[in-house]
């Protein structure tokens, strides 16, 4: 078991009850999603990548997207279950999604989920992306905006070591194309400092040609 997955694993409880209604004060997240599921447009099922306790999919599900989630923490997907009893959460690792089979899912939430992944390693990553997604398939990815690296060993009280990593919209684009997404639409906002961390925020949509 890695620092990371170790890290979510402690505080999974204390993050399911911070963040599993986020999304009923980030209007903008909501439209974001809700064009997902047309680009989807009943394609096939949609896949909350690092899924948290699955507000997310839950979003998605009660929208009409069929849905399922993948955490790298077992505790993660343990509040997930728990929360969304009527969806399926799974752990998985995105560098090398083992139970999902080539071809096989329409769409991708990855919001956030790239956050403690080092800028080398992220082409690896949408590779993985691209295998598993149907030609198509549509990819939503969100990541916080910047350069800085941000280190936590304490979250809530508990000891953790994570890693957050800041992108530049730029090389995120490099990367995806050199993965062999084609970009579809890249949007940028301000944060809702009230609601959220204080970082300016990227939306890109991505297709797997």
């Amino acid at each position: 078991m890695n620092e990371l997955q170790k890290s979510y694993d402690a505080i999974a409880e204390n993050y399911a009850i911070e963040y599993q209604h986020e999304l009923n004060q980030k209007p903008f997240d909501r439209k974001i999603l809700d064009w997902l599921i047309e680009e989807v447009n009943g394609r096939g099922i949609i896949c909350d990548m690092g899924c948290g306790p699955g507000q997310i999919a839950r979003y998605l599900k009660d929208h009409g997207a069929e849905t399922f989630g993948v955490d790298l923490s077992e505790g993660m997907v343990k509040e997930a279950t728990r929360l969304n009893p009527e969806i399926a959460f799974e752990q998985g690792d995105m560098f090398a999604l083992s139970k999902i089979t080539d071809s096989s899912i329409a769409g991708i939430a990855a919001f956030y989920s790239i956050v403690h992944i080092p800028s080398h390693a992220l082409v690896n990553a949408f590779r993985e992306f691209i295998r598993v997604l149907i030609p198509g398939g549509v990819l939503l990815l969100s990541f916080h905006v910047g350069s800085e690296e941000v280190h936590r060993d304490e979250w809530w009280g508990k000891e953790v070591s994570i890693d957050f990593f800041f992108f530049e919209t730029e090389e995120i684009k490099r990367y995806l194309g050199d993965a062999g997404f084609v970009l579809s639409e890249v949007i940028q906002r301000d944060p809702n400092a009230e609601v959220e961390y204080p970082s300016r925020r990227s939306y890109i949509f991505a297709n797997k040609i």
